[in-house]
C-alpha cells in the first residue's frame, strides 16, 4: 500500500467530520431492527437506501426512480449518489476504493423530483476541499458532469435495517454528488458513465443511493 493512499485515508477521516457537519442533518429516528432480506430482495428496493448491480452489457443511460421516506426528526435528510465496493477486510476494501479514485471515473448525473406527471430538476452538489480543515459545496454544472469519485460514509443503521450489509464483508462508499436536503418524496435519477466505467465492473462496484452518515 502506497504512502499516498495512506495519506488519503488519514485525510478522509479528518475531512469526514468537516463534511458531515456541513450537511443538513439531524438526529436519526430510533428504528426497530428489521429481519435480514435476501440479496435478490435488496436489489428490488425502491426507497433510500438502495443498491443496484452494474450490468456490463448496459452501456446507455441508467434511469432509476426512488423514494425518500420520512425519517423521524429529519424531514429533509442528506443523501448521496455514488457507488460502494467491498473487501474481505477494511484494508482490501480501501484498496478497491483507492483504485476507483485513481482511475478518474466520470459521469453525468441528473436528479429530478417527481410531482405527479411532472419532474422538477434538483440541483446536486459536489464537495471541494479548500484546505485540510475546510471544504465548500459546489453546484454541478448544467451538464451534470462529475469528474472522479470521492470517499464518503453511508449511514450504517439505515443500511443495516434495509438488509444491505453482509457481516462477512467490509464496505467503502464513494460519491459522485450529494443533495444536502432531500424532502420526502419521489425522485428520478439519470446517470451516464462518461469515462472508465469498465473499472467499476472489474471491481464489482454497486450503484448506491444512501443517507450520508450523521455527525456526532
Amino acid at each position: 500500500m502506497t504512502n499516498g493512499n495512506n495519506a488519503r485515508r488519514v485525510a478522509f477521516m479528518a475531512l469526514a467530520m468537516v463534511v458531515m457537519s456541513g450537511c443538513h442533518v439531524q438526529p436519526q429516528q430510533s428504528q426497530q431492527p428489521s429481519e435480514p432480506i435476501t440479496k435478490e430482495q435488496s436489489h428490488m428496493r425502491t426507497a433510500v437506501p438502495l443498491v443496484r448491480r452494474l450490468d456490463p452489457n448496459e452501456t446507455g443511460t441508467i434511469e432509476l426512480e426512488f423514494d425518500v421516506p420520512a425519517l423521524e426528526e429529519d424531514s429533509a435528510p442528506a443523501i448521496f449518489i455514488g457507488v460502494r465496493v467491498k473487501g474481505a477486510d477494511s484494508t482490501k476494501a480501501w484498496d478497491v476504493a483507492d483504485r476507483l479514485i485513481d482511475n478518474g471515473i466520470s459521469v453525468e448525473v441528473h436528479l429530478y423530483q417527481v410531482q405527479g406527471a411532472d419532474t422538477v430538476p434538483v440541483v446536486l452538489e459536489r464537495i471541494q476541499r479548500i484546505d485540510r480543515d475546510k471544504t465548500e459545496f459546489l453546484a454541478l454544472p448544467a451538464s451534470g458532469l462529475v469528474s472522479g469519485l470521492s470517499i464518503t460514509t453511508a449511514d450504517f443503521s439505515t443500511m443495516q435495517q434495509a438488509g444491505l450489509i453482509a457481516t462477512d464483508f467490509e464496505y467503502k462508499e464513494l460519491k459522485f454528488a450529494i443533495l444536502r436536503e432531500a424532502p420526502v418524496g419521489r425522485y428520478r435519477v439519470t446517470i451516464r458513465f462518461v469515462q472508465n466505467a469498465e473499472v467499476l465492473i472489474e471491481e464489482n462496484a454497486e450503484l448506491l443511493i444512501a443517507y450520508i452518515a450523521k455527525g456526532k
